[in-house]
């Protein structure tokens, strides 16, 4: 049986990784990725979810397993002579290891692992869209690629009444950037002069604190208007003490206020740039998830006007196609199939692909749809729970309709 190598990674075009410039602000972890091409021959890429509750008890570990476990009986089934599965077997008990150790999992929600012959690279990630393992001939970094052009650089704004840090945030570390100091303001409580009656003066004094920090807080928007002009930034977040997290959010122009993805508790004068891109990824990994669940909204609404392909059989024949828009998948179910050596679609039953070539099986066509849709830039929203009953493991929102 012929081997079908997933198009996902070697036939996606190197040069559409888009920023301003010749490859600026792409992360380094993915300019080398891009540059190992077919070089150290057969990669294994692990795409891990690393929220809290895939750590709880480690369930992870043992997902994770499982799916290595596969993916080493497919080589037989693939046709990898024995010098080639020992290479992959040798990758996937590396990645493996990698899982073992905690420290190498601290601080991110999801973490994508590359590893081949002489090589192994891992990258942390805010989230991840569905845990799976791909070997392949290069390393699969379609979901890397979209998220460097989607929402992978954030500025970081933390303010009080008195002081604001700016902070560059990044897939791979975190940069601040020179804040503010207001001007010396009066404390907090007012003290009447020597000799006046009680109360005296305490509105003028309070009224005179209250416009003291509207100035600065409207310093500190105008300040980040001219930061998200400098640098292209795919979103905005805001932070600040207790209840006045979101304090500075009234004071924004209306085209950065769209920008905002959330607001966090943090005191600007203790937080750590460290803790700073924790909380700033883990608002992003929600922005996302809010993102999926109005994608299911979307093609709920969509059923009724013809602008949608489900269930599974006829997403994957709009996705062959390149219809789909948007890609909605249950990260929970999974999906043996196949893919037909000739036109390269994924189908549920190999009864259906007559004149398309010989049909391969694959582990899970919601992993390999995934990588497909990115591939075709098309958007993915993976749900769980309540969102995934609404849809029938798959579905897909059309960019355009055919008479076929």
């Amino acid at each position: 049986m012929a081997r079908i190598a997933s198009p996902s990674s070697s036939d996606r075009p190197r040069s559409r990784v888009r920023r301003d410039g010749a490859g600026a602000g792409m992360p380094a972890a993915l300019a080398e990725l891009l540059g190992v091409g077919e070089s150290r021959g057969w990669v294994v890429s692990c795409y891990q979810k690393l929220e809290p509750g895939d750590r709880a008890g480690e369930k992870y570990r043992i997902k994770l397993k499982n799916r290595l476990r596969r993916a080493a009986a497919r080589l037989d089934v693939l046709g990898f002579s024995h010098g080639e599965r020992q290479v992959v077997a040798d990758a996937l008990a590396r990645v493996e290891a990698f899982f073992r150790q905690p420290s190498n999992l601290v601080g991110s929600r999801g973490v994508a692992v590359f590893a081949a012959r002489g090589f192994f690279r891992a990258v942390p990630m805010p989230y991840v869209l569905k845990s799976r393992v791909v070997v392949d001939r290069t390393p699969v970094v379609s979901e890397l690629v979209a998220l460097v052009e989607t929402g992978s650089r954030l500025l970081a704004v933390v303010a009080d009444r008195r002081t604001a840090r700016f902070f560059e945030v990044g897939l791979e570390g975190v940069t601040e950037l020179e804040g503010l100091a207001g001007p010396g303001t009066r404390g907090a409580r007012f003290h009447p002069e020597r000799g006046a009656a009680p109360g005296v003066g305490e509105y003028r004094f309070h009224n005179r604190i209250r416009e003291e920090r509207h100035r600065h807080l409207a310093l500190v928007a105008e300040t980040a208007a001219a930061h998200l002009k400098t640098k292209p930034y795919d979103g905005v977040v805001i932070g600040g003490v207790g209840v006045d997290a979101d304090a500075l959010l009234p004071h924004l122009a209306p085209a950065v206020r769209a920008r905002v993805l959330g607001a966090m508790r943090l005191a600007p004068k203790r937080v750590s740039a460290a803790e700073v891109r924790e909380r700033a990824l883990e608002l992003l990994a929600v922005a996302a998830q809010q993102g999926a669940a109005a994608a299911v909204a979307e093609l709920v609404a969509q059923r009724d006007a013809g602008w949608t392909a489900e269930p599974i059989e006829p997403a994957l024949r709009a996705l062959s196609r390149g219809q789909v828009r948007t890609l909605v998948v249950d990260g929970d179910a999974e999906v043996p199939g196949f893919r037909c050596s000739g036109s390269g679609r994924l189908t549920e039953s190999p009864s259906g692909a007559r004149g398309e070539g010989e049909v391969v099986p694959v582990a899970d066509l919601l992993d390999d749809a995934i990588e497909d849709a990115l591939r075709q830039r098309a958007r993915v929203a993976v749900v769980r729970g309540a969102d995934a009953r609404r849809l029938d493991r798959l579905g897909a929102i059309l960019r355009f309709r055919t008479g076929r």
